[in-house]
Formats: C-alpha cells, sequence, structure tokens
C-alpha cells in the first residue's frame, strides 16, 4: 500500500519542463476553442448555417495535420533513432514548436479578415402583375441567380405607393403611430400575443385573381385591410397568406429571375435591383385602396403594391439571399484560414502526446506516468478559459494575445530545454510479459481491435462535438447568460481531473479500458438528457462536469489503450488514432447533428428534438457495447498468462552448491499480465 502512494506522488524532475508545455499548450488552448463561435457570429457576421458548415469542414480538413506529421515523427524516430543522434529528441521537439508557432500565426490571420457586410436594404414586393425582390446592389452590376430556390421570410406587411427597397419594420412601425394619433380614441387590438397564421381548406383555397375590386361592404372606416399574398405552391394549389400586424413571418421557398431595370419615381434607374419571382405570385390590391393611394387616380406616379420587410435575409437555413450579399468571401476566406490553423494545432497535440508517451518509458505492464503530465495539462485547461471568459468576455482578440503568449512560452521551453527524455522508445516496450525472448508485432495482432477502438472514439466524438461545438450559443441564448459560464464549462470538468488523472493507471487498471469507454457512453446518455431540460446558464455547469469522464478520463485511457496495441516504431501514429477519430472526424459529424438544434425557428423544439434522439442513440450504443463485450469480447480475448517455464530438477539440484540455496532467475516484468489491462 505504501509503495503504491510513493508511486503516486513521486516527481521525476526530467518530466518538469515537460509539464510545464502541457500546461501551457492545454491553457492556450482553453483560452481560444471555446470563444471561436462567438467570434464567427458576433464579430464577423457570418450567419448560423455558415457557422455550422465551418464547424464541419474545419476538423475535417485538420485531420491532414496528424496524418502527415504521424508518419514524419515516427519515420524521423527511426532515422535518427541512435542514442549519439536522438538522445534528446530534438526532431521532435522542432515539429512541436514549428507547429504551435503556424498555428499562432493562423489563428492571428483570422482577426484581419473583414466582417460581412449586411447593411444592403433588401424588400419584398408584390401586385396583381407579380411578385419581385428589391435588393441594394454591391458594385456595378445586379447578381445573377441561377433558378435554384431557396427560403425567404416576410412580414409586416402594407400597401404603398412604388416599392422601395429599404423598407424595414421601424418603417412599419412609425406608420402604425401616425395612424394612430391621427385615428385617435379608436380601440385597442384585444391581443397582444403572437396570432396564427390560419391556412383555409377546400374550394375556398381558389381565389380569382382576374377579379381586382372588392365589394364596397368592407369599405367602411372599422374594418383593417390586410394585405393577401397569393401564390400557387408545388402541388399546383393557389394559396395566400394573409399577413397581419401580429403574424409570424411567412416563409415561401421561391427561385428568382436575373434582374430587370428599377426606376424612381423621377425615372432615372438607381442602384436598387429588381429580381421577378419565377413563381406565380399575386397581391390583390382593393379598389377602395387603390383610390386612396393613388388619389382617386389624379396621382400618375403612384404605383400602389404591397411591401413586406425579409426578416434575417442572408441568415436561415437555405435563404435564398445569402449568395447575393455582399461581403460573401469572408465565409471562404475564413474556412480556409481556420482549416489550416485547426490543421497544425492538431498535428501539434499529436506530437506531444508522443512525446509524453516517450518520456514516461511507459512498459508493457502499462506502469509509465502518463496521467501525472496530463494533470498538469488539465490544470492549465482550467485556469485560463473562465480568465478570458470573465475578465475579456470571451472577445478574440483578447484570446488570441492569451493564446500566443502560453504558446510562445512553450515553444521556447521546447527550443532551449534539451535534457527531456524524448529518445526513441527501448525495443523491450513491445514484448509479452516482457520477457526479452519473445517479441511480438502489435499491429499483426491487435489490428482488428485498433480498428475497433477508432469506431468507438469516432462515435465518442460524435456526442462530444454535438455538445460543445455549439455550447456557448446555447449559454448565450440562456437565462443569466455570462461569458464566464463559457469558460466554466471546460474548469468545471478539468479541474477534478486533475487528481483523477494523477491516478489514472491506476484508475484504468482497476477498470479497464473497455468499461471506461462504456462508462463515457453513459456519461453522455446524462449529459444529452439534462441539456433538454436545462433553461439557465448556470445550470448547464452540472452537465458539464460529466466531461470529467466523458472527455479526460476517455482521453487518457484511449493514450494508455493505444500505447499497448501499437509498436514502439509507430508511436506517433498510434497516438495519432485518438485525435483524429475523435477530435477531427467525430468532432466533424457531431457538428452536424449539433447544428440542426439551433435552427433559426422554433429553436427550442427542434433543440430537445435533437437532443432527445442523440441521448436515444448513446443508450443503444453503450448497451449493445456493454453486451458485445461482456457476453463476447471479453472471454475470447483475455490471453493466458506467460510465464518463463520452470527448470528441471536436476537444473535445480546442480544450481544448488549446498543443497540449502537456489539463486533467483530474474525476467523483467516476468509476473505481468499482458491483455488483462484492457479487461
Amino acid at each position: 500500500m505504501m509503495d503504491n502512494i510513493r508511486k503516486v506522488f513521486y516527481w521525476n524532475r526530467k518530466l518538469f519542463s515537460l509539464k510545464c508545455i502541457l500546461f501551457l499548450v492545454f491553457g492556450a488552448i482553453g483560452s481560444l476553442i471555446p470563444f471561436l463561435p462567438l467570434h464567427m457570429n458576433d464579430a464577423l457576421g457570418l450567419s448560423k448555417s455558415e457557422s455550422i458548415i465551418i464547424s464541419i469542414v474545419a476538423p475535417l480538413l485538420a485531420a491532414i495535420g496528424p496524418l502527415v506529421a504521424a508518419p514524419l515523427a515516427d519515420r524521423l524516430a527511426g532515422i535518427y533513432g541512435s542514442p549519439q543522434k536522438a538522445r534528446n529528441g530534438a526532431y521532435l521537439r522542432v515539429m512541436i514548436a514549428v507547429s504551435l508557432t503556424f498555428a499562432t500565426i493562423l489563428y492571428w490571420l483570422l482577426l484581419v479578415i473583414p466582417a460581412v457586410k449586411t447593411s444592403e436594404n433588401v424588400s419584398f414586393i408584390c401586385n396583381e402583375n407579380g411578385g419581385h425582390i428589391l435588393q441594394d446592389r454591391c458594385g456595378q452590376h445586379c447578381y445573377e441567380f441561377d433558378e435554384t430556390k431557396g427560403n425567404v421570410l416576410v412580414k409586416t406587411c402594407t400597401y404603398t405607393c412604388n416599392g422601395t427597397s429599404k423598407y424595414t419594420a421601424q418603417l412599419f412601425r412609425e406608420r402604425e403611430r401616425k395612424k394612430e394619433e391621427s385615428l385617435n380614441g379608436l380601440h385597442e387590438p384585444a391581443s397582444d400575443g403572437d396570432s396564427e397564421i390560419y391556412y383555409d381548406s377546400g374550394p375556398d383555397l381558389e381565389v380569382d385573381l382576374s377579379v381586382t375590386t372588392q365589394s364596397n361592404d368592407y369599405s367602411n372606416n372599422d374594418f383593417e385591410a390586410y394585405p393577401h399574398l397569393c401564390y400557387t405552391n408545388d402541388s399546383n394549389y393557389r394559396l395566400c397568406e394573409v399577413s397581419t400586424d401580429y403574424s409570424k413571418p411567412i416563409e415561401f421557398n421561391i427561385g428568382l429571375k436575373p434582374s430587370v431595370p428599377f426606376y424612381s419615381s423621377d425615372n432615372i434607374e438607381n442602384k436598387t435591383c429588381k429580381f421577378p419571382i419565377i413563381e406565380p405570385f399575386q397581391c390583390r390590391i382593393r379598389q377602395d385602396i387603390w383610390k386612396n393611394l393613388t388619389k382617386n387616380g389624379h396621382d400618375k406616379d403612384c404605383e400602389p403594391v404591397v411591401i413586406c420587410e425579409i426578416e434575417n435575409p442572408y441568415n436561415i437555413p437555405n435563404s435564398l439571399l445569402r449568395r447575393s450579399q455582399c461581403g460573401n468571401y469572408t465565409f471562404w476566406l475564413y474556412i480556409f484560414i481556420r482549416s489550416l490553423a485547426d490543421m497544425f494545432l492538431a498535428a501539434s497535440v499529436v506530437l506531444i502526446s508522443t512525446a509524453v508517451v516517450i518520456a514516461t518509458r511507459e512498459t508493457s505492464s502499462g506502469r509509465g506516468d502518463v496521467g501525472k503530465q496530463y494533470a498538469a495539462g488539465a490544470l492549465g485547461f482550467a485556469i485560463f478559459a473562465p480568465i478570458m471568459g470573465g475578465l475579456a468576455y470571451g472577445g478574440y482578440l483578447e484570446s488570441c494575445i492569451c493564446f500566443t503568449t502560453l504558446a510562445a512560452c512553450a515553444v521556447l521551453l521546447l527550443i532551449l530545454d534539451d535534457t527531456m527524455p524524448l529518445s526513441p522508445p527501448e525495443w523491450w516496450w513491445h514484448t509479452r510479459c516482457g520477457l526479452l525472448a519473445l517479441p511480438m508485432s502489435s499491429v499483426r495482432k491487435y489490428g482488428w481491435e485498433v480498428a475497433g477502438l477508432g469506431i468507438i472514439l469516432f462515435l465518442l466524438g460524435v456526442f462530444w462535438s454535438s455538445i460543445d461545438a455549439f455550447l456557448p450559443w446555447y449559454v448565450v441564448k440562456s437565462r443569466e447568460a455570462d461569458a464566464l459560464i463559457i469558460g466554466l464549462t471546460l474548469t468545471v470538468g478539468a479541474v477534478p481531473a486533475v487528481i483523477f488523472l494523477i491516478l489514472a493507471e491506476m484508475i484504468v487498471d482497476y477498470c479497464g479500458h473497455n468499461n471506461i469507454l462504456i462508462f463515457s457512453f453513459v456519461n453522455y446518455i446524462c449529459h444529452h438528457l439534462g441539456l433538454m431540460f436545462i433553461d439557465n446558464a448556470w445550470y448547464i455547469l452540472f452537465c458539464e462536469w460529466l466531461e470529467l469522464f466523458s472527455l479526460h478520463v476517455m482521453y487518457i485511457t484511449s493514450i494508455l489503450y493505444l500505447r499497448h496495441l501499437i509498436p514502439r516504431k509507430y508511436t506517433a501514429c498510434g497516438q495519432a488514432l485518438p485525435i483524429i477519430a475523435h477530435f477531427c472526424l467525430g468532432r466533424s459529424l457531431g457538428a452536424l447533428f449539433g447544428g440542426m438544434a439551433y435552427s433559426e425557428f422554433n429553436s427550442e423544439y427542434t433543440f430537445q428534438k435533437v437532443h432527445k434522439v442523440l441521448c436515444i442513440t448513446a443508450t443503444c450504443i453503450a448497451i449493445a457495447y456493454f453486451i458485445i463485450y461482456h457476453s463476447y469480447l471479453k472471454p475470447k480475448c483475455i490471453p493466458p498468462v506467460n510465464l518463463p517455464p520452470a527448470p528441471a530438477p536436476v537444473v535445480v539440484q546442480s544450481m544448488n552448491g549446498n543443497g540449502s540455496y537456489t539463486p533467483l532467475r530474474v525476467y523483467h516484468n516476468s509476473k505481468s499480465k499482458k491483455g488483462h489491462f484492457r479487461y
């Protein structure tokens, strides 16, 4: 017992600088990465749909970094494998320093990307002759739409003379205010809530659009004439939507033709583009309204139309107008630079993990010092995230400065400290029971097990990313939202992880690698279930505490697992598997599923529905994994204990000098149970 306690608190001075590097690097990651979703939306003005696409594509391309860096590191380890050339692992330290430097430069380049210009005016108009969209053009020419359909949301429609692209709800409210002042004494609307849009059924859907006049029975002043927007749907039914003062936005799926000339009241073509709608679209204007607008036909310059504001013209899912907005290159520039930055950052994490495994000199029985090194990294992860959230309010510039400072210190330490034990690992790391005479090929023997582990890590990455990729959005829209909470979501899981990581080898040996991975799926069941019912930002921290097991303990488990399965000449490739499977591929697919929970409309219902499906999926995977593992894999895969053969009695007698003493033959780790560490 005392020996185990002494091993836990044993302090290897040669690994002190490595602990500092892990503290600095993971502290830098924690200070920047959580606030990137807010930077995309708030600072650059990218839509949620564009941010989701970036969160899907960037991790996918980031996998290129580990795929290139890991084989290169293993190759250089073989070339410079002699003690004279690679005693201090100079090749590995230089690769980590270069990766961190390029990642820092690229994250700074995100600051110089110009924000999206969304100030161009746009509105919707229609009359008996059809519908149009008016939009201020960005340059000398109007955007050329193809006939691809997209979504447009219209609201606050009213009757007016001559459409303008500058119509907004503010102008509508101003009109209403003036009308109320002129009609002082009229009653207020009976309800201040949102009224529903009612769809008539049956023959009433058929509208005779050839009739442009209405009965005079509706011409009294007590009746409010609301605009009717009529169109033919995909089923060839003619429908009419009524836009009232309190209606929710009306969604149309339409296509646009090339722009036609649009003239102002002085017959001069202005800078407004006028795009005709492809679908049959008409808005009836009653005769009494037409007479009122044209002053009984005396105002020849008035062309009565129905004009509507377009809500979120560029930020809704499948937006028709997004492609035509000014400054659309911001999205492409951001996704290119962000992907490169994530690529180098992922490569640096893989190389650091390789350095930890090599420096701790872990043996085949799993008695290394890996957990203590990552405990320092978890401490940095926990400290700097809430500092950036609480003091800098999640600002990207401040986060980037902190990231640069910490990364620069890590690079200097890597370059200046040549005492880290980073020479290539000893050849006896992969022997059966540690016996020097029995080497084995883990790739050939455990290939399917490595592939299975990769699939499990990929699935865990999907569940992790579906929560964390857009967690700042969820925090911001919750009650009592604060940027400090975004940082604390990392802290609540990382602080207790420090203790668990110090005891990592003991925990993994006692529980077994696969049992810990199964427990990670159980954590995600609770995590997704909790998010379905939480609407207070502070309560989210109770769910994020579960990342102690589902992220930190899971990651150290995968490192130790692969350390045993992969031969030493593929050490870097083995450590690249968790990063590629979990933090690249799994993160990419998880962002796709997580992004579904953040639709622009009916988002609360959609959010709960998405996390309900993910919770059920995690439950099914956990049950299936548990049954397959305990009923098939565990009984089949535990290998027998291979001990050295007992010497023959004659040999023992000859070795006994006086018949009373038998010298002990010492084997390296002869009592190890190779294979039991996994089960």
